[in-house]
């Protein structure tokens, strides 16, 4: 009897020791996840051919300095509530021609991953589909493509282009990437730009021909609070980027894109797993 009770109280330990093993093995993922390393999937296109539908990826989040979560609720819905959130200190801001994964302006709840193309300070504009920074010529990445031949005339105002006034998509701009600390004057900047900037920071907004009203104050100013960043997908002809929605502020910036760890063709039918995966994507670097 004393020998069963030996064997079971054996057995209980290595139970124990197993679940507290496996415990710190979740808890050391669940830290890499929250602070160095997280995984993403690609849902659309605007990326490609640099990053393609049905990519999963990995990305830095540590470069950047880590943003600790702001909402806690169930996956995959927008069942739950907002928390305070810090951001860890970074080793740099995004360079331009960086990868970059970010939450959407428009809507935090997604993530969004586009390329860098300007910074703070910085001045770009794109001529019959060049882009132009800061008066050079910003080099199209090595997977970027182009899939309309038609050009865009720099006449034609597209009513969905941010700020308004800055023409189309294939002829747009300039346009100056606020940097914190800019003092943008109503008058001399687009209101769109101030709204863009203010609203980012969650002050409300409001301007008339004769005057600029933030947070309920008539203004002739406003300072920048934190840098901004033009975005841009790689397939500049489908891609739903800073030309129509406006900056990326840092507050929205959480990692860099790095590598493809798997790839899922989604037209490729299940039975044929084998196809269904591309495995010469695997691995490839995020560039």
């Amino acid at each position: 009897m004393k020998e069963k009770k030996k064997i079971e109280k054996t057995d209980n330990s290595k139970f124990w020791q197993e679940v507290k093993s496996w415990g710190i093995v979740l808890l050391i993922a669940l830290g890499l996840k929250a602070t160095i390393i997280e995984a993403y999937q690609i849902p659309t296109g605007s990326m490609e051919d640099t990053i393609l539908i049905g990519d999963f990826m990995l990305g830095k989040k540590f470069v950047y300095g880590t943003r600790t979560p702001d909402w806690i609720g169930i996956p995959w819905t927008k069942i739950g509530f907002h928390i305070p959130w810090f951001r860890l200190p970074s080793f740099r801001k995004p360079q331009q021609g960086e990868v970059v994964i970010f939450k959407y302006p428009v809507d935090p709840s997604l993530n969004y991953v586009k390329r860098c193309v300007a910074g703070p300070g910085q001045t770009l504009e794109v001529r019959d589909k060049v882009l132009i920074v800061d008066g050079k010529v910003f080099e199209n990445p090595p997977h970027s493509k182009f899939i309309s031949p038609v050009i865009y005339p720099s006449e034609w105002e597209d009513p969905d282009i941010f700020p308004r006034d800055a023409g189309n998509k294939d002829n747009y701009g300039p346009v100056y990437v606020p940097a914190k600390g800019d003092t943008l004057w109503f008058g001399k900047v687009p209101n769109d730009i101030i709204r863009n900037c203010t609203q980012l920071k969650n002050h409300t907004f409001s301007a008339s021909s004769d005057r600029m009203v933030i947070d309920g104050k008539t203004v002739q100013y406003y300072v920048v609070e934190q840098d901004h960043y033009f975005m841009m997908g790689d397939n500049r002809d489908n891609s739903w980027d800073s030309r129509f929605w406006g900056f990326v502020p840092f507050d929205n910036i959480l990692g860099q894109g790095l590598i493809i760890y798997l790839s899922w063709d989604k037209e490729m039918p299940l039975y044929r797993l084998a196809h269904k995966i591309r495995w010469n994507r695997i691995g490839d670097l995020v560039l």
